[in-house]
């Protein structure tokens, strides 16, 4: 149950089926009242709206009629029932107040543009928009900029978290264009423009600020983010665009990099402010959580790589590193290692070097080195003597269990037959790669 600022006001939900229910009646209720069904949703700033169809067309519970009576504040949720399922609208929506659209974190809502015409949004509000768990496709403005969201009035800001906007279409502009775009864990991926007007260069996102946090731009035609106000990067990936992955209309609008960025131009920035390399992403994919994302595949520059994180979990709330990935997405695909030593190993009788075997798997191909380390106790009179030697052997990794042969040698004296403790862990592996490692017991016999 949701608490809101009022009493004794009950949602439509108990008397019609298919309404727009506003949770949060009372639970000290001690008599029940006469339920009558109003011509609008009876609710203060803050509270909560169900949306409980999928359909259009004004229907009551839909996310049209919801938001046309929104006074601002309000958090538009939906029936659990649609969790997972497509919300279409069939024209242009005015959003005249700030609120909060909030899918269910676990299967997430689809917005979508039914027959790809029209623009799901004009903006005409002062304040600011969190659309979150929520993917936004199919729209198409035609030759006008912002397919997603366009300032029509007022000040309107938008926040996108853990969301994804793709096949979008918006001519001579920007998919989303007002004055404050902030994405924090979300993708904006293979939205296209229709024609770019002169001097204004379509992107994912445009307005008075552009921040990005921990999220995806790639592979939109024409541009990625584009601005003619100051751009905040930490810890995102933007790449994979036709024109420039970063466009300010004016070269005195500052970039801000926080972090690590990846970048496969130097247009959001030289080598030394970004790291200009292809990020290696698959395709769009259910990939768990609330929206379809892009994965981190092995070879990413981002993976491990963010710095001064300020996000705990990546788009689809899974868990990030200490270190956490740049962009959207946490990999989580890690290549493991499975080690072994044999329990006896040959002493060269010429040398007096130890030679330690075992075997080493890993579940990709993989290449990397091992330091093995040789350590044993020896006895001089009544004296005890702690002597090792180590070695860096390197190594060819498969799914097949392959040997592997270090050869030991101390710097003074040899090593002798009887016991001794073997260890060895991965060494240079990359950041894809789990650290791996064995220790156990060895029988040192003395060899020709």
């Amino acid at each position: 149950m949701y608490a809101s600022s009022w009493r004794a006001r009950w949602p439509l939900a108990f008397t019609l089926p298919f309404a727009l229910a506003l949770v949060g009646a009372c639970a000290d209720e001690t008599t029940s009242p006469t339920l009558t069904v109003p011509l609008r949703p009876n609710a203060a700033a803050g509270d909560v709206y169900l949306v409980t169809t999928p359909y259009d067309s004004g229907a009551i519970g839909s996310l049209r009629w919801a938001l046309s009576y929104a006074t601002g504040g309000e958090t538009i949720r939906f029936d659990p029932s649609l969790a997972g399922k497509t919300i279409w609208v069939n024209g242009t929506i005015g959003l005249s107040v700030p609120v909060t659209i909030e899918g269910p974190a676990g299967e997430g809502i689809t917005i979508s543009g039914a027959g790809g015409s029209g623009r799901l949004f004009n903006a005409s509000y002062t304040g600011t928009t969190t659309i979150r768990n929520v993917t936004i496709m199919g729209f198409n403005s035609g030759i006008s900029a912002g397919p997603v969201m366009l300032t029509t009035g007022g000040s309107p800001n938008v926040v996108f978290e853990n969301s994804l906007l793709h096949g979008n279409t918006g001519g001579g502009g920007t998919v989303v264009w007002v004055n404050k775009v902030t994405l924090i864990n979300s993708t904006i991926s293979n939205n296209i423009a229709t024609s770019v007007a002169s001097g204004n260069i379509y992107g994912a996102a445009e307005g008075d600020t552009v921040v990005v946090i921990n999220s995806t731009v790639t592979n939109n035609g024409d541009a990625g983010v584009v601005a003619w106000a100051p751009i905040t990067i930490r810890n995102s990936i933007i790449a994979d665009h036709p024109r420039n992955n970063c466009f300010r209309h004016a070269s005195s609008y500052p970039i801000t990099r926080e972090g690590t960025n990846v970048s496969d131009d130097d247009t959001c920035g030289g080598p030394s402010e970004v790291v200009i390399a292809d990020p290696k992403l698959a395709p769009l994919a259910d990939n768990g959580g609330p929206t379809m994302t892009r994965a981190l595949m092995t070879g990413s520059p981002a993976i491990n790589t963010g710095k001064a994180c300020s996000v705990s979990v990546d788009q689809r709330y899974f868990q990030r590193d200490a270190q956490c990935d740049v962009g959207a997405f946490e990999f989580g695909d890690f290549t493991t290692v499975s080690l072994t030593i044999d329990p006896n190993a040959i002493v060269r009788q010429a040398t007096g070097a130890a030679v330690v075997t075992g075997t080493i798997r890993c579940s990709r191909a993989e290449s990397f080195a091992l330091n093995v380390l040789l350590t044993q106790e020896q006895k001089s009179g009544k004296t005890l003597t702690t002597v090792h030697a180590h070695s860096d052997v390197p190594v060819a990794c498969s799914t097949t269990a392959r040997t592997f042969s270090a050869s030991m040698m101390l710097e003074e004296g040899v090593f002798e037959a009887g016991s001794a403790v073997a260890e060895v862990h991965t060494l240079g592996a990359e950041p894809w790669v789990t650290p791996g490692s064995a220790s156990g017991a060895v029988r040192l016999f003395r060899g020709r």
